[in-house]
C-alpha cells in the first residue's frame, strides 16, 4: 500500500481522493500534532474522509511543544520530526511502498524561497522533489509528492467539484511562522512585479 499522510486540509484531500480514484491500495495517516484544541476532533473528520475515499485509517499523536523544548527546536521544525516520524513508522509497520504527501507547486515556491532567504546553496534551491529519501526517518521508503506540479487553487477547485469541505488550520494564518509570512506577505508582494 502507500501510506498517505493526511491533514484534512484541500491539498492533503485531494491527494487522498486522486490516490483512492486510482483504485491503488492507500492508508490515510493523520498526526495529531497537539498544537490546537480543535485537533482531536479533526481526527475524527479525517477517518470519515478515509472511510469516503475507501481507506483504512491510521491514528497517532504527539506532544510537539514538548518535542521542542527537550531538542531545541522551533515549533515547525518539531511538528514535521514527529509527523515524518509517525508516518514512516507506520509506513514500516504496514509494509508500504511509499509515503505519499500532498505538496503543491504553492509549497514548493514557499521552500525554494525560504531556502534562499536562508543563504542556501544550489541544492536548496532546487526545492523539494516529487520523490526522495529522508535518512533521518527512512533509507528504504521514499517520501513521495504526486501533487507538486499543482497548485494549491486547483486542490481547492477540487475538493469543491466533488463537495469535500476541507478542514481549515487556523494557524497556517499564524505569521509568527516563517512560512506563512512568506504565503501572505512576500510572495503576494512578488506576485505584484
Amino acid at each position: 500500500p502507500l501510506l498517505a499522510g493526511i491533514s484534512g486540509g484541500a491539498d492533503s484531500l485531494c491527494l487522498l481522493f486522486l490516490l483512492s480514484a486510482l483504485k491503488l491500495p492507500v492508508i490515510a495517516a493523520y498526526f495529531d500534532h497537539k498544537l490546537r484544541p480543535e485537533s482531536a476532533q479533526e481526527a475524527s473528520i479525517i477517518a470519515q474522509f478515509a472511510a469516503q475515499a475507501g481507506c483504512d485509517f491510521l491514528v497517532g499523536e504527539g506532544d510537539v511543544r514538548l518535542l521542542a523544548k527537550m531538542e531545541g527546536l522551533g515549533i515547525e521544525a518539531a511538528a514535521r520530526k514527529a509527523r515524518y516520524t509517525f508516518l514512516f513508522e507506520q509506513a514500516q509497520r504496514v509494509g508500504a511502498q511509499a509515503v505519499a504527501v500532498g505538496h503543491t507547486a504553492d509549497d514548493q515556491v514557499e521552500t525554494i524561497l525560504l531556502h534562499l532567504l536562508r543563504g542556501s546553496g544550489l541544492d536548496g534551491l532546487k526545492g523539494m522533489s516529487y520523490r526522495s529519501f529522508l535518512p533521518g526517518f527512512s533509507q528504504e521508503i521514499p517520501l513521495i509528492r504526486p501533487l507538486l506540479g499543482i497548485w494549491r487553487e486547483e486542490t481547492a477547485a477540487f475538493c469543491a467539484e466533488r463537495g469535500l469541505n476541507p478542514l481549515e488550520d487556523r494557524t497556517n494564518q499564524d505569521k509568527r511562522y516563517a512560512r506563512n509570512r512568506l504565503r501572505h506577505e512576500l510572495i503576494p508582494e512578488l506576485e505584484s512585479y
